[in-house]
């Protein structure tokens, strides 16, 4: 490969030590990730989803007279659509790594690290939600008590590997050990967490039979199953290259309608019931006025960018572009370098 430097240089040969590859030259330089450490979470990933999936059919077969057939293809389908992730989200990196989706890119389609991830998470909250609903609103839970070992407390720990398994997910497609994207990742997987944890502690009043109410109860299961989803639709902002008001709007709602029916409880148990206030209610009110907030500032800075853009069109730059580096970039390089 020749790279030409001044129109009036000749050109010189460039060793293979010294070439970076696309993907190193989108992270700014930054090492990747181990191939290993990768395959790793992701073997992390499917001994997650199998423990949870085996956990959970062995409630609904033991203690219901329903198909065990049903169950376990549930489990394999959830299996085979993280395997099938899996391999698209590889080819996708290769792929990109040597331009072949720039067009896509363009036009905004994402084309990043987490692509097809939000479809994984999808996926697995559709076939986990209606196996923990079944246990809780059945009568599978007291049985659980009697006749099974640890009981509710394994039940417990079933459920919330679900947090394990998205951490495993997101160390399993990041490349880039220092990029930003990953450190977004990262910041929306805690506060997922914190989500999470919020909302079970007040299931964990539900498990043990201290939410007589109906409404109680449902308002505590559909903010924790809101909680689950929420990943969904930061996986889908990592994916694509430009955040959206809808996104926005959507992050925003997932927000209310996870901290406002947690509030609403505790509000609740505190007037009612004589509760002690938990930090969790500051929490929720916290998390409603930032999630407000932040929608505000990002519309605002999102509309005035699509103004600036529509007032300067789109200039000519002399960088060398992603696809520079790939098979036969080296003539747009020349081309630069003459101008």
């Amino acid at each position: 490969l020749l790279l030409s430097g001044s129109s009036g240089d000749s050109a010189r040969p460039v060793s293979s030590d010294s070439l970076m590859t696309s993907a190193e030259l989108t992270h700014g330089g930054a090492l990747p990730l181990a191939p290993r450490g990768r395959a790793l979470y992701k073997a992390l990933c499917f001994c997650a989803l199998a423990l949870q999936g085996a956990v959970l059919d062995f409630y609904l077969i033991a203690f219901t007279d329903l198909s065990w057939c049903s169950w376990i293809a549930t489990d394999l389908v959830v299996l085979s659509g993280w395997a099938i992730f899996f391999i698209k989200n590889a080819r996708n990196k290769r792929e990109r790594a040597c331009g072949f989706h720039q067009k896509s890119c363009a036009r905004g389609a994402g084309l990043g690290e987490f692509t097809y991830a939000y479809l994984a998470w999808l996926i697995y909250v559709i076939a986990c939600t209606p196996k923990m609903v079944l246990v809780v609103e059945t009568s599978i839970l007291e049985l659980l008590t009697l006749k099974v070992p640890c009981g509710v407390t394994g039940f417990k720990c079933a459920v919330l590997l679900c947090a394990p398994l998205l951490f495993c997910l997101i160390c399993a497609v990041t490349e880039d050990g220092t990029g930003a994207t990953r450190h977004r990742a990262h910041a929306s997987f805690l506060s997922t967490c914190l989500d999470l944890l919020d909302s079970f502690t007040l299931v964990e009043l539900l498990l043990r039979n201290e939410l007589h109410a109906p409404p109680l109860r449902y308002a505590v299961l559909c903010a924790f199953f809101l909680a689950l989803f929420a990943p969904v639709i930061w996986l889908h902002e990592l994916t694509v290259h430009e955040l959206t008001c809808h996104s926005l709007c959507a992050r925003f709602f997932t927000g209310l309608l996870v901290n406002a029916p947690l509030l609403a409880v505790r509000c609740f148990q505190v007037y009612a019931h004589g509760a002690p206030v938990s930090v969790f209610l500051f929490k929720n009110v916290f998390m409603l006025a930032c999630r407000a907030l932040e929608l505000v500032e990002q519309c605002v800075s999102a509309r005035g960018a699509r103004a600036l853009a529509a007032s300067n069109p789109g200039h000519f730059s002399h960088g060398v572009s992603e696809n520079d580096m790939c098979p036969h970039g080296y003539v747009n390089t020349l081309a630069v370098n003459q101008l």
